[in-house]
């Protein structure tokens, strides 16, 4: 019995097994620098990467590209762009025929991907040629093509390998990609023309580079193209023989400096690391639940990889970004930060912390050149370009505003996972300041009750010098992290108040005070007096239960309307203040639940009225905004499609209130009713809460992130799908 259940444990979570091939739609072939669709997603629906690494590949999916892996896609400091169709297309030939063997002609052809790698085997009666890519270290893709003789008799083989970057970027055929392309014995290496067109592309000294573990006869076309000929090589019966080749991207020339050649001699101990390091994943992250909960969590765990980013440019920690396939995706953002490091630390506690102190690198202090007044807070967004303010030539960094305060929910979940107090120590203090930013630049009545807002900015003087309104209501929407929800429509009602301290102007509060933030802000005093206790700060504990105790009373009379059952912003007039119940219910009003806020009878009230599916429980469970409010619009962004993080938050906060069977219900019904949630499709952004379809950018971090706590919590027992 117990050989049979260490064998079925084994089975369970190994990299090889088959139940983790082909788990997300790597295959296709790229037909120009960039093909996207009408939402500004890569047209092919997934990339493999893996280690932080900037460039990635595809499958391929016709016989005329088999024998090579499609691309590469490599990310110009900003923006995911395809170099090739395939820079390295295999062609062998049989040297005592003379003859091209093509791959379609094998009996057997199996291309799939692996958590760990890309893999083709292709089988004929005499031979078998195997392809298998995988990254050595974070700017290394390597290829390890084996033959095998299956025959009797010796057998010589020669292969040659060819490929052609493409020349342009389809919207300036003119202007050329490639600066100049050198070689050596083993190695081609296209040097890119430095650009910096803020909007598409960004460039300095970049360079790509293919090396082989031999000597080869190299020859450059004038199109920047090479053929790559191997020495012809005899293959004893029933043996085999093993070429090493390596594609690498680099930045600038000095990270191509400090990495230098690869050393042939460590590729294979460095390959077997990262498996088992995948391995490693795959045992702390699986642990229950029948196959295709299984393979859901490993695909949100691959997704989460994929758009791992290691250090560049002004990115100083490993990061992982929303969407390597998403135009403007190749950032780091604060929320999504926080949301993605609790699911990560499942199964990379290391890599989780990473990511986090990649954003407070860039806490701002009271020393700060630009903006001292937002000492404790963060940019929004960080990018591989700082902004102009900050000397750069960057356009997607954003400093305008900050987001929600989840920091402390993720540094905490962290702990949990590995029982790291160093980290603890080194981020209470931050976190501290962080949480103080929150009362001391965006309570404008200093009532306790948090706003949203927006920092000092270029962006908000007209150049008049006067307020640009319309811009700071933009700032302070995009601060919710609910861009366009109907709670920030700039109408009439909504101001735009200043904000001071010591009689200086430090930011802009909308004129209403949000219930999602305020929640936000009471589960992080809770989540910071946790810390203040493993960390033996008695003093803090005590400070920080007597703030969360008196915010909670705020939120619970001051937020919540008896008559609808329901929670609300509270927006400010001349006149005074009152619930803003005429823009309808948002999925906000949960948050009371999640950071445990709500009373129990606040709490039995909205389950009880609220989960109905002409409100919440559609579809796909916790639109952003009720199904029945009259600003309702199921596609368009925060104005009714489900984003996993809230309805994650929806499904956290019932249960915790004890209705344990209702979010199990709901959670599978996410899960099963979401499209491509489960199969071989990207995951998505957001969905349609009345049909599932999934909408906006593929292969988003914080979904799979979502999916995977899920998974851990819901998913784990086996169940009938």
């Amino acid at each position: 019995m117990l050989t049979c259940l260490f064998l079925c444990a084994v089975s369970l979570t190994s990299i090889d097994s088959t139940d983790y091939q082909n788990l997300l739609p790597y295959q296709g072939v790229p037909t120009s620098m960039e093909q996207r669709d009408n939402k500004k997603n890569l047209s092919i629906g997934s990339v493999y990467v893996d280690q932080g690494a900037w460039h990635g590949f595809h499958l391929p999916n016709n016989a005329e590209y088999y024998g090579s892996f499609t691309g590469p896609l490599f990310i110009a400091q900003e923006y995911s762009l395809h170099l090739s169709d395939s820079l390295q297309r295999l062609q062998l030939i049989n040297v005592t025929t003379d003859e091209f063997i093509s791959f379609d002609s094998a009996a057997s052809i199996d291309i799939h991907s692996q958590p760990d790698g890309l893999v083709q085997t292709y089988i004929w009666s005499d031979k078998k040629v195997s392809l298998r890519l995988s990254y050595s270290d974070e700017r290394t893709a390597t290829v390890m093509t084996e033959l095998t003789n299956l025959s009797n008799r010796e057998q010589q083989w020669q292969l040659v390998w060819r490929g052609q970057p493409f020349a342009s970027h389809p919207e300036q055929p003119q202007q050329s990609l490639i600066a100049e392309v050198e070689s050596t014995d083993n190695h081609v290496n296209w040097l890119f023309k430095p650009v910096m067109q803020t909007w598409r592309m960004q460039l300095a000294d970049a360079q790509y580079q293919l090396w082989f573990d031999r000597d080869m006869s190299i020859r450059i076309n004038a199109q920047s193209g090479y053929l790559a000929i191997a020495e012809p090589v005899t293959i004893a019966a029933k043996k085999s023989h093993l070429f090493k080749s390596a594609q690498r991207y680099f930045h600038t020339a000095q990270e191509a400096k400090v990495h230098g050649a690869p050393d042939w001699s460590l590729i294979e101990q460095q390959l077997a690391d990262n498996k088992r390091r995948w391995q490693s994943r795959m045992d702390k992250l699986i642990d229950g639940g029948d196959k295709i909960a299984r393979q859901l969590a490993v695909k949100s765990m691959q997704t989460i990889i994929h758009n791992w980013r290691s250090p560049a440019g002004a990115l100083l920690h490993d990061g992982i970004t929303p969407s390597i396939t998403y135009k403007w995706f190749n950032g780091v953002w604060a929320w999504d930060t926080w949301k993605q490091a609790v699911a990560v630390a499942r199964f990379e506690p290391e890599l989780a912390k990473s990511n986090v102190l990649a954003m407070f690198d860039y806490q701002f202090t009271d020393q700060d050149e630009v903006r001292p007044q937002d000492a404790g807070n963060l940019p929004d967004a960080i990018f591989y370009n700082k902004d102009p303010q900050r000397d750069g030539e960057g356009g997607n960094w954003n400093e305008r505003n900050g987001k929600p305060p989840l920091a402390a929910w993720a540094v905490w979940q962290i702990y949990l996972q590995d029982d790291d107090i160093e980290f603890v120590k080194i981020m209470y203090p931050k976190l501290v300041a962080y949480h103080q930013w929150w009362y001391r630049n965006r309570d404008n009545n200093d009532n306790g009750l948090a706003e949203y807002g927006a920092n000092l900015h270029p962006a908000h003087i007209n150049e008049d010098g006067s307020l640009n309104v319309e811009a700071i209501i933009e700032a302070a929407a995009w601060e919710s992290g609910m861009d366009n929800a109907p709670r920030f429509d700039a109408d009439a009602s909504l101001q735009v108040w200043q904000n001071h301290q010591g009689g200086e102007l430090v930011g802009y509060s909308v004129s209403q005070e949000s219930v999602d933030l305020n929640a936000y802000l009471y589960a992080e005093k809770r989540f910071l007096q946790q810390m203040a206790e493993v960390l033996d700060l008695n003093a803090d504990v005590q400070k920080w239960d007597v703030e969360a105790e008196r915010l909670a009373k705020q939120i619970q009379m001051q937020m919540y309307d008896p008559e609808s059952g329901f929670f609300y912003d509270i927006r400010y007039s001349a006149t005074g203040s009152e619930l803003m119940i005429d823009k309808g219910k948002g999925v906000e009003g949960w948050l009371p639940l999640w950071a445990g806020v709500a009373s129990k009878a606040q709490a039995k009230i909205m389950v009880e009225r609220h989960l109905t599916a002409d409100e919440f429980g559609s579809k796909i469970p916790f639109p952003t905004v009720s199904v029945d409010s009259p600003n309702f619009a199921a596609t368009q962004y925060w104005r009714g499609p489900v984003w996993l993080d809230q309805a994650l938050f929806g499904l956290q906060g019932i249960s915790r209130y004890g209705y344990h069977e209702q979010a199990q219900s709901l959670a599978l019904q996410l899960v099963t009713e979401g499209e491509g949630i489960i199969g071989q499709s990207p995951i998505r952004e957001n969905y349609n809460p009345l049909t599932g379809k999934g909408l906006h950018c593929t292969n988003f971090s914080w979904s799979a992130s979502v999916l995977l706590l899920i998974y851990d919590t819901w998913l784990k027992q086996p169940e009938e799908y």
